[in-house]
Formats: structure tokens, sequence, C-alpha cells
């Protein structure tokens, strides 16, 4: 009778309810998702978080130990073709290295001298920072740089003290571990177009010398150009 419909009526609208509440709680989660399509999407477009922070992370790996100089007789796993190579595929052909010079080249160049005039014993990076503007990726890193200075660091980079030999002794052989910032610019092809380094050698040489009118003097002529260029 008409008793019975009341119980049903109200059953209906309960489960109307929850298939509201069913439908409401669909439309959320697929709100959530489409939300981080659109994230992912703009990650995947300028993509900074996955391929190139990996490439930046990439670099520190394949010279963490600066440019491998061929060695008679030794066989190594990664050699100066692979690391070229490597240079190569992150870098776009004319990438600003600063003074006016551009491509994968010198900075391999520049590689081989970080190598050869100094002890390079370990680049190592500690943090970064990403910022993804319109047609640009700049990931800006912080690290360090340890090396050894050797006898030819005072010919190559400050023959203007040679002759010094009371200073000469006091930095050859010594350890120092800067800290270095690389700034790499990526353009929308996903290519490095411009890179900056700010390695702290006044920090480096204070450490050891601890005069700063004799840091000056030593900084003042020394054959580092602009963005801690060599040569």
């Amino acid at each position: 009778g008409p008793y019975r419909s009341v119980p049903r009526e109200r059953s209906v609208a309960f489960n109307l309810t929850l298939d509201v509440q069913n439908l409401q709680q669909e439309v959320h989660n697929m709100a959530v998702l489409r939300d981080i399509l659109r994230t992912k999407s703009l990650l995947q477009r300028h993509t900074p978080e996955d391929s190139l922070l990996h490439v930046v992370k990439e670099y520190f790996h394949v010279f963490r130990t600066g440019s491998v100089l061929r060695q008679a007789g030794r066989k190594r796993l990664m050699d100066e073709q692979d690391q070229s190579a490597f240079m190569h595929s992150v870098m776009d052909a004319e990438v600003d290295v600063g003074n006016g010079l551009h491509g994968p080249d010198v900075m391999m160049n520049q590689m081989t001298m970080y190598s050869t005039f100094i002890k390079f014993i370990r680049l190592t990076m500690h943090s970064f920072d990403i910022v993804v503007a319109e047609d640009s990726v700049v990931i800006t890193t912080n690290a360090t740089l340890m090396f050894q200075i050797l006898r030819a660091t005072i010919e190559m980079i400050f023959p203007h003290i040679v002759a010094e030999e009371w200073l000469v002794s006091q930095l050859v052989g010594r350890e120092v571990e800067p800290t270095i910032g690389i700034t790499f610019f990526f353009n929308p092809e996903g290519k490095c177009c411009k890179y900056e380094v700010d390695l702290d050698f006044v920090g480096a040489f204070t450490s050891i010398v601890k005069v700063p009118e004799i840091v000056n003097m030593l900084l003042g002529r020394a054959l580092i150009a602009d963005n801690c260029m060599f040569g």
C-alpha cells in the first residue's frame, strides 16, 4: 500500500544522493588529473625537471675529474672522444662561452687547459636552481672544484711571479677547493646556448697566502679572462 512507497522513495533518493556524490568525486578526480597532466605537459615542453636537469647532472659526471688526457697504455671507460661527443650533443653549435668565443670545441679546449694547467681533482655539484622562462630554461648550479696547484699553474697562469720563489714555493703542491658556480642557458631546442662560470679564485688563493695585497698582486696579472677562461 501507500505506506510501503515512502521507504522505497527514501531509498531511491538516498541512492540518487550517493550517485551525485560519486559523480562529484569523479569530476573532482578528473579535475585533479587534468591539472597534473597540464603541469606535466608544461614540464615536458620545457623539460627542466627531467631531461635538462639530467643533462646538467650528466655534465658534472662526465667532467667530474676534468678532461681525460691520453696516457699511453692506459685503458679507460671514457676517453677524450667520448667527452667531446657528449659536449657536442648537449651544447648548441654556437654556444656562447664569453670573450667573443663560441662552440663546443672551445669548451673542450678550456677543459683540457683546466686539466693541464692545474691538477684537476674533483668537480662536485651541491645544489641547483631552475628558472623556466618563455623560450628558455636556465639552470644555475653551485659546486666546488678541488684542484692542486702545479708548477705548470705558475708558468701558464701566473708567469709574472715565476721569479718570486718564496711565493711559488708557498703555492706549488697545495690543494684548494673553491666554490664554482656554473650556469647553463638552454634554448627551446633543449641545447645549451650560453655557458657561464664563476670560480672563486680569490677565496682559493686567500686560503693559502692570507695576505690580501699578495693575492691582488697574484690575480691582478693572472692569465685568466672573463668567464674564468685560461689562456
